[in-house]
């Protein structure tokens, strides 16, 4: 029962707003005390005293809690439990359970495997955490904690999510949980450090090293430079995939599960003309020691940020930056990939040869 002072057809007016025998009303009064006599009168109402006294102490505590849910959500008691679909409620399940049966689900649908293994870290990690909690409890707070705890920056979480929140919106669908967390997470601002690129002498140092002490590893180094294919998408190419003009990025081998073809730049020809393995094996050993040689400093993505930074700086052209990349639009190019480079620096860049 809400009593409220509102403006009716011009007039000031004391509106009541109150369920009557089940069903919603409202009466207006021109003034305050007219409309408290009559809220009286509606709890005086035998018929809700009787409703009332022949509840049990349970029944009663039940009803006040779930008054208390409905306020907090702006909603009537009675409206919460329309809107409530009938036989979608079940037993509280823990998340450690409930992860297992996705992680188990995963294996029967269409994911790549660094996909599933990805998925499968995050989670396990999430029930460690939470793991003896009822999975339709973990609140958006449950997963900022987590993510504080673990002292991640903005672009983990950002990967993190994306992992796991394919899982919530599952368990919404199973019926686990009423709604996804992750939709409501407040994400730390991100970081407005530039990022990580190579100067054109760091490439070129880079590249010579390669050429020096393992020279099979061009072809890796020489896509991620030259051409900013994305370093998984670059394991999964062959020498069938490389035309004399374009690199062709088969649907089954994209991120983004698009098929896309990437130019071959003038100088990235001449690098793939001198071989090497496609795709390539031990990455992880051989890339280390090549770097540890050349002496610079490895980041992740360097390479598709240093080609994003200087193929905008050298053609001028976001579109055909962004479509290079494979990306739907030029907010993740500003956003995360492009360094602010010179035109003499992009020259240099694109003029790196064997």
């Amino acid at each position: 029962m809400q009593l409220r002072k509102v403006i009716n057809h011009g007039n000031s007016r004391w509106r009541v707003s109150a369920y009557v025998k089940g069903q919603r009303s409202q009466r207006f009064f021109a003034n305050k005390c007219s409309a408290l006599e009559w809220m009286q009168a509606l709890k005086a109402d035998p018929s809700l005293v009787g409703f009332w006294s022949n509840r049990t102490t349970s029944e009663q505590r039940d009803i006040i809690a779930a008054f208390e849910v409905a306020k907090q959500r702006d909603l009537s008691l009675l409206r919460v439990a329309l809107q409530t679909k009938h036989g979608t409620a079940t037993a509280p399940r823990p998340l450690r359970e409930i992860v297992s049966i996705y992680l188990a689900s995963l294996k029967t649908r269409a994911f790549r495997k660094n996909t599933i293994k990805q998925a499968r870290s995050n989670l396990n990690q999430l029930a460690s955490k939470y793991g003896a909690l009822d999975t339709n409890t973990i609140t958006p707070t449950h997963l900022e904690q987590w993510f504080a705890q673990r002292k991640w920056t903005r672009s983990t979480i950002d990967g993190v999510i994306a992992k796991i929140g394919p899982f919530f919106t599952w368990c919404v669908r199973e019926g686990y949980c009423e709604s996804n967390p992750c939709k409501a997470v407040k994400r730390p601002q991100s970081d407005d450090s530039p990022p990580a690129i190579f100067t054109p002498s760091e490439a070129k140092k880079l590249l010579q090293a390669a050429l020096r002490y393992d020279r099979r590893l061009i072809p890796y180094l020489a896509i991620g430079l030259f051409a900013g294919i994305r370093p998984l998408e670059i394991q999964r190419l062959s020498r069938a995939d490389i035309s004399d003009r374009y690199i062709e990025i088969k649907a089954a081998k994209a991120k983004t599960r698009k098929r896309r073809l990437v130019s071959i730049s003038p100088n990235l020809k001449q690098w793939l003309a001198l071989g090497g393995d496609l795709p390539l094996t031990n990455k992880r050993k051989r890339l280390a020691r090549v770097v540890q040689i050349a002496g610079l400093n490895w980041q992740p993505d360097i390479m598709r940020h240093s080609f994003a930074s200087y193929h905008l700086a050298m053609h001028t052209s976001v579109d055909k930056t962004t479509l290079e990349l494979g990306h739907r639009d030029s907010k993740m190019l500003f956003a995360h990939y492009r360094e602010l480079v010179t035109k003499e620096a992009a020259q240099s860049y694109w003029d790196i040869r064997p």
